[in-house]
């Protein structure tokens, strides 16, 4: 790695000398107000955030609000060295802690942070969607967690903390938001204490609001299933887009078509999503509780899409700009689409916590869950780009998990505290989808019982050598097995060029006399299909984790620590793919006696388990009489067979060409597919200050600093997949993804890993200014800054290609500022206030993700600046 043992020798030293210089301060400071403390449960215990030895960011409700965080994918800005993008196509928040994340949001993968709700791990990444209101705090630990946390933890884990009911308290709120592109958001919370021992309470969030996009459909799209009756034949409302948008059986040589304005309520990037919880508490004694809770979250919205990278486009100079496209003024939010967006996504679950003190010295926990997410989408695959539509849909998607964790832990005040348990995870998905492009072809795929299975046994242990030494000890047993049966992708068996097919209406859309008449079940007739992967298959990993660590109390107020420890996150399966034979001269199939393809190729996608161990030291400490909190942190991390995910060409296929001056010759074609890969080994390094200050009585200061360098330290050997035709200046796309062609190579060791910027910032002030009546006005300002980074892994502009400059089709994203601010008025009787906000005031255009698949940079992009009221009133 680039930074050599000096300088992580210094940064050590420097963590421990700032940490007593403001122990030998703190005794000499008078009294004074103080911060409140905070307690979390990183170690699956209740402790004081400034007394627990891991590196934990944590957020009460009220600060969540203040900065318009509604549920996980908002977290971004506000913890450090994380990065929180989205995944159009799988309705997917992308969590990144530590420069490693997981791009595949699909049923093959995992999540690179672990995600929990009141303690129980949730395994699809889109339950990050659901609304985060009435929660009781937030928690976010960076760092292996695994002895404690289990499941896809190997860099850190996310735990929703809801509120719980109040016994003997009868309260509840009321709030209202209203706020641009008609942004209406209504909540409430009601406690009922129903008796001595036995409390409930009912919550519930209603958020619906228009798209902050620019809009277009192709209202003359020859395939119409996708078009509202509405907008077919509709008056033109654009007129200057220089882009053919149409369909017809001589695309190519038609005229400009005008687009026709989307309504901005229910198109691509719009809010419409409910979500409602009842919690109850039981607690019959003093050493018995019982909260279970039931959710329910649905989100009725168009979902998301990418757009162009209108300053990337811009600098390509062949004129090849978003104005081009889409007509003049447009920018990152204007697009044209030829499939709406469609998204349905409802998760239900039910969690339970059990905690029993049977004695003085040991209590019984039983944490279970059980989850139900069921989702269908559609989506525009190329945001339109293309002449024809290109779609893909989830058209009927159900995951089922469920899971078990008992533990047996002690309490009171002995040398030895420890906590031992047990782990059960089962998940099963049914799946079903398909990708269609009206002037290629229909591929399908099936996922009837793909399961998850994993179990572990944990434990983990802290003494007290000394009154000021501790030494903890963990480990943790895991098994993982996962297994996929009937699992297949389909692809039509008719020929493209053949124009007897409207009876099935497989492909193309523009060759039938009518309306595409594709049956709305893709799957009623078999016959019309052959299977291009069979994905049976099962696979089991298994792994010993460990964590080893002191802490010393410096003082009363400061503590060191440092530690080691390792993470495991399973393999996958991935599709089993067929390349059947073929006569090169004809492109035809190869059949066998019985009329059936000869397998040429059978390639296997599955990857194997990643694996890391990290080192980390840091301080923390309560200075100035309680008025500031100081948190530190330095770690170095190494991973084996990180898990990267990306576009890839697992071979190519004869055809012939149908179009241009070639056509009716036989050329290949790759065929790619989307594989999760695992890089030899990766080392991260970084930094962590976070601070919490009360400079004076009415005055909070907070935020944090990172510094951070990744790289990809083995040889890692790829065939390039981003922006192909551009850079390698090919005008071939099946040229330029063939396997077969040497100069499309790279070895990608040096490479920095994703959204990984060196350096970042946030700092939040607020101040509470105090009315002769009682009331008062309470100003906020938050301000976030990041250095440069990359999106993907591929680090184009490292690279050298024939085009010579690569800006314009690079994966690099510039260094960015976001501020948000608010001014409220708090009631002299704290009962009601009312809050005026802004997000992004600076309006500022920031890509989380680039794909460059078609010679230009797309991805989703922040949202633009926002503002509004809010209004919340407690009884």
């Amino acid at each position: 790695m680039t930074i050599k043992k000096p300088l992580t020798l210094a940064i050590a030293m420097a963590n421990i000398a700032v940490a007593s210089a403001w122990a030998q301060e703190t005794s000499n400071q008078e009294d004074g107000w103080a911060l409140e403390e905070v307690t979390v449960t990183a170690t699956k215990r209740e402790t004081n955030l400034m007394d627990t030895p891991v590196a934990i960011s944590a957020f009460t409700q009220e600060e969540l609000d203040r900065q318009g965080i509604k549920n996980v994918k908002d977290l971004g800005n506000t913890i450090p060295n994380v990065d929180i993008g989205y995944d159009a196509s799988q309705s997917s928040p992308v969590i990144s802690m530590r420069g490693v994340r997981s791009t595949n949001t699909t049923e093959f993968g995992d999540p690179a942070v672990g995600l929990h709700f009141d303690g129980i791990y949730s395994s699809r990444p889109q339950s990050a969607m659901a609304m985060m209101f009435d929660s009781e705090r937030v928690e976010a630990m960076r760092g292996p967690q695994g002895t404690l946390y289990g499941r896809n933890s190997t860099v850190g884990a996310i735990n929703v903390i809801s509120k719980r009911p109040v016994i003997n308290e009868f309260e509840g709120s009321v709030g209202v938001e209203l706020g641009r592109w008609n942004q209406e958001l209504v909540k409430g919370v009601i406690n009922i204490p129903v008796s001595d021992t036995f409390a409930l309470r009912a919550s519930f969030m209603n958020e619906t609001r228009d798209s902050y996009l620019t809009g277009y459909y192709d209202a003359n799209q020859y395939d119409n299933r996708y078009i509202r009756a509405d907008s077919l034949g509709a008056t033109t409302l654009s007129n200057d887009a220089a882009r053919t948008f149409t369909q017809d059986g001589n695309w190519w040589a038609s005229e400009d078509v005008s687009l026709v304005k989307a309504d901005a309520e229910d198109f691509y990037g719009n809010v419409d999503q409910q979500a409602v919880r009842i919690g109850a508490l039981w607690e019959p004694t003093e050493d018995i509780s019982w909260y279970a809770v039931a959710e329910h979250y649905q989100d009725e919205s168009a979902g998301g899409i990418n757009t162009i990278d209108c300053e990337k486009a811009e600098q390509r100079g062949d004129g090849t700009t978003c104005e081009t496209y889409y007509g003049s003024g447009a920018d990152e939010y204007t697009v044209a689409v030829n499939v709406p967006g469609e998204l349905d996504l409802t998760m239900t679950s039910f969690r339970s916590n059990f905690r029993w003190d049977f004695n003085d010295t040991m209590a019984f926990v039983y944490n279970t869950g059980y989850a139900v997410q069921e989702r269908s989408n559609l989506i525009d695959i190329d945001a339109g780009r293309n002449t024809w539509d290109m779609s893909m849909s989830i058209t009927d998607s159900e995951n089922v998990s469920y899971s078990h964790e008992l533990q047996l832990q002690s309490t009171g005040d002995d040398p030895l505290q420890w906590i031992a348990g047990l782990f059960y995870f089962h998940e099963n998905t049914d799946l079903n989808g398909y990708f269609l492009a009206s002037l290629s072809d229909a591929t399908f795929w099936r996922q009837p019982d793909r399961t998850v299975e994993a179990g572990a046994i944990f434990a983990q242990a802290t003494y007290s050598l000394t009154d000021t030494l501790h030494l903890t000890v963990g480990g943790r047993y895991t098994e993982d097995k996962k297994s996929d049966e009937g699992g297949n992708n389909l692809k039509c068996l008719r020929d493209w060029s053949t124009e007897s097919d409207e009876e099935y209406g497989c492909f193309p859309a523009y060759l039938q006399g009518t309306f595409n008449s594709f049956s709305t079940d893709h799957f009623a007739d078999s016959s019309i299909y052959t299977i291009e992967t069979y994905n049976d298959a099962s696979q089991s990993w298994d792994s010993s984790d460990f964590r080893i660590g002191l802490d010393y109390d410096l003082t009363d107020e400061v503590m060191l620590y440092a530690y080691v420890a390792s993470g495991f996150k399973s393999g996958g399966l991935g599709d089993v793919v067929i390349q059947y034979e073929q006569d090169p001269t004809t492109a035809e199939y190869t059949l066998d006696a019985d009329g059936n393809r000869i397998v040429q190729k059978v390639i296997d996608t599955s990857y194997g388990e990643e694996e890391v161990v990290t080192w980390e030291m840091g301080a923390k400490g309560t200075f100035l009489d309680g008025r500031l909190n100081l948190a530190s942190t330095f770690f170095f991390s190494k991973y084996q067979d990180m898990q990267l995910a990306a576009p890839d060409t697992a071979f190519s296929v004869y055809a012939i060409e149908q179009e241009g001056e070639d056509a009716g010759e036989i050329t290949t074609e790759p065929v790619v597919i989307y594989l999760t890969k695992n890089a030899s080994e990766a080392e991260i390094m970084g930094l962590e200050l976070e601070f919490d200050w009360a400079p004076y009585p009415n005055g909070r200061i907070s935020g944090f600093a990172t510094w951070m360098q990744t790289e990809i330290t083995s040889d890692f050997w790829g065939r390039w997949n981003f922006n192909n035709q551009a850079l390698f200046e090919i005008s071939s796309y099946e040229d330029a993804y063939s396997n077969e062609n040497p100069e499309l190579f790279r070895n990608l060791k040096g490479n920095e890993l994703p959204v990984s910027p060196e350096f970042s910032f946030t700092i939040n002030y607020d101040h509470t200014f105090e009315l002769a009546h009682g009331g008062a006005i309470i100003p906020f300002i938050g301000i976030h800054w990041e250095d440069e980074s990359y999106l993907t892994y591929w680090n184009v502009d490292k690279h050298d290609f024939p085009t010579g400059d690569t800006s314009a089709f690079d994966d690099s994203r510039d260094s960015f500022w976001m501020v948000n601010a608010s001014v409220k008025y708090v009631s002299p009787d704290d009962q009601w206030n009312v809050e005026a906000f802004g997000n992004n005031l600076t309006d500022e255009v920031v890509p989380y993700y680039a794909d460059g698949s078609d010679g230009l940079v797309s991805g989703p992009f922040s949202t633009p600046m926002s503002y509004g009221v809010r209004f919340n009133y407690n009884f």
